[in-house]
């Protein structure tokens, strides 16, 4: 993945911040509640009457998607606090938000190990809750479908945003806000809508909400609209791609030449009535049983910095998880994110010590004892065998009391690897993108393994199936992939390309140090080139930052400036007229075992069904 980081963003060593939800440094004085629905947990400052009507919301759009998908994946390893807040809750958690409060009822913030939702009560019902299901319904989406096109998935997810509840009744496909835009501009045609990415209109606001609006189109079209099988071809196109069939030929198959499909969508809208599925509301959980609790003034601080964190608001996260840990040292969770906070700056011996803290204070600390793990521990290249296989069983331990926790998956892969435990290890790998089908690079893993296996063709098609569906980062590392592949295995069509810039200087090399100061970020790389001397880079300026799946800090703690000495990197530069190598991109790999040695174990001929590289 890459992330984008602007040049107006001085906090390196925080987190790349540039905005702040300024808020009390505790929140003593206000009573706080926990509702415990069967699959939510609610922390609201109103009543006990809110908190359920929230949870139970929350549970309607889950029965949805139950009743919906087949055999769907409902819980993932990220579990999710939806924080309700009154008026005057939100004035002091996020005024950014209260700001525009015609506008936003809430936000939803998704990371890769907790994902946190913002509720206003005085808006939410109304349909202005959108924005908070758009984002639900892309964590259920990305944890059932390996890959989507982006207007497919934003089209979905704007699709079910607007669900009403009424009564017996639950309406999906109510008129997305963004409709407007639809009746006043011409639509975009829709090749570019098939291969726009995030990045296509985002600096457009028009263009961009023109996007969403026609993807909801999109969708609402394919599944109400004249001769679409109420659905079953948007099935029967999410089937064959999830099959390898490339999106336009996916698309041609299913509903024909994309202009007629977009002259038949203009018809579509032209004479649109507003219509909706309706559902009978599914029999759920009854809101009474939900559970109520008043939280301790440090158990709230904890909840409220944790979702700070979450928010990327470290500062005031800090405040309030320091006022918790103060106030009730035997509780984890402030020692665990205060952990976190310290390695994201550096200080490493306090982030263990913190993270230390949690293990002893929760036995159910699985995200500190995995840190401390990983943290602690030479590189698993630098293990001794006997040193692999403690690292494997604590692995194991961690597994068992989280077994959605798919970084440690990852991790269990990586040495069964490097054991030459090739059985084992692909089981392992496909295990984990079963858990987190939306990281490119847990695919590639297994194709990594596959190569190592000598099966080079099943590679290959890990390798051009990621590369066509993924971008940026994700999508280099597919060609690095590919490119170890013989060139006979490769399999039909086009060559792979890297995407760095084409008036870029490109050095592979492994990273000696990074570091973050007012000024930006300073690299110094040894190129691969023998006899090479050190490269230095620097940045002015706004810049490309990439890295592997596969990294045990995943995205929530990753940062550019700490932690990365020893691993492979891939930048793009360019040299300024004063002599100074400016950094373009910087995207950092992950140590893996050397894909080229004999293995040590053999699998079978085919270690992998025909049908399960489709699904990756």
């Amino acid at each position: 993945m890459r992330n984008l980081i602007a040049s107006s963003c001085r906090s390196l060593v925080y987190g790349f911040v540039c905005i702040a939800f300024l808020r009390a440094a505790t929140s003593s004085a206000q009573t706080w509640r926990e509702i415990q629905s069967p699959h939510f947990r609610v922390v609201t400052d109103g009543s006990d009457k809110d908190g359920r009507d929230v949870a139970h919301e929350f549970e309607q759009m889950r029965s949805i998607f139950s009743t919906l998908l087949k055999n769907p994946v409902l819980d993932t390893g990220a579990p999710l606090l939806i924080v309700a807040v009154r008026e005057p809750g939100l004035q002091a958690l996020a005024p950014v938000f209260w700001n525009q409060r015609d506008k936003v009822a809430g936000q939803f913030f998704r990371g890769w190990e907790r994902q946190f939702a913002l509720v206003r009560l005085d808006t939410f019902g109304d349909l202005n809750q959108a924005v908070v299901f758009h984002e639900y319904t892309h964590s259920i989406l990305h944890a059932n479908v390996h890959w989507m096109p982006t207007w497919l998935d934003e089209g979905l997810a704007e699709f079910y945003a607007y669900t009403r509840f009424q009564g017996d009744h639950i309406y999906i496909g109510e008129p997305s806000l963004r409709l407007s835009h639809l009746k006043s501009e011409s639509l975009i045609p829709i090749p570019q809508m098939m291969t726009a990415n995030a990045g296509s209109f985002f600096k457009d606001k028009d263009r961009d909400d023109l996007f969403y609006g026609e993807a909801w189109a999109m969708v609402h079209y394919i599944s109400y609209g004249k001769h679409m099988g109420n659905g079953a071809k948007l099935t029967s196109f999410v089937r064959l791609m999830e099959q390898g069939t490339p999106q336009l030929e996916a698309f041609q198959q299913t509903f024909g030449d994309p202009e007629e499909f977009q002259q038949k969508l203009a018809t579509y809208l032209s004479t649109f009535t507003s219509p909706a599925g309706v559902m009978r509301e599914v029999r759920g959980p009854d809101p009474s049983s939900f559970t109520v609790k008043v939280l301790s003034p440090a158990e709230a601080d904890c909840d409220l910095g944790s979702f700070d964190v979450g928010a990327h608001d470290y500062a005031s996260g800090r405040r309030l998880l320091q006022a918790a840990e103060s106030a009730d040292s035997t509780l984890a969770g402030p020692h665990e994110e205060l952990g976190f906070l310290a390695w994201r700056a550096g200080q490493d011996d306090e982030a263990r010590a913190e993270w230390q803290k949690a293990v002893t204070a929760g036995a159910s600390s699985y995200r500190s004892a995995f840190a401390l793990l990983m943290s602690g521990a030479p590189p698993l290249k630098q293990q001794s065998p006997q040193q692999l296989e403690q690292t494997q069983q604590a692995l194991e331990a961690i597994n068992t009391t989280a077994p959605k926790f798919a970084p440690a998956v990852v991790e269990l892969a990586l040495i069964e690897w490097r054991q030459g435990q090739l059985n084992e290890a692909l089981k392992t790998s496909l295990a984990a993108e079963k858990l987190e089908p939306w990281r490119a690079e847990y695919h590639l893993l297994s194709g990594y393994i596959l190569l190592q296996n000598h099966q080079p063709a099943v590679a290959a098609d890990y390798a051009r199936l990621v590369a066509s569906r993924w971008s940026s980062t994700d999508h280099d590392e597919a060609v690095d992939l590919w490119n170890l592949v013989p060139p006979a295995m490769r399999g039909d069509g086009p060559p792979l390309t890297l995407s760095l810039p084409a008036d870029a200087t490109v050095v592979r090399g492994t990273i000696v140090s990074t570091r973050c100061d007012r000024f930006g970020l300073t690299l110094m790389l040894e190129p691969n080139t023998p006899h090479a001397s050190p490269l230095k880079l620097v940045t002015t300026g706004s810049f490309e930052n990439g890295f592997a799946d596969t990294l045990w800090v995943g995205e929530d703690h990753y940062t550019p400036c700490f932690h990365l000495a020893g691993l492979p990197a891939v930048v793009a530069y360019k040299t300024s007229e004063d002599g100074i190598a400016k950094l373009v991109v910087f995207e950092v790999r992950d140590d893996l075992p050397n894909p080229n040695l004999p293995p040590s174990a053999s699998l079978p001929a085919r270690a992998v069904p025909p049908e399960a590289v489709g699904r990756h």
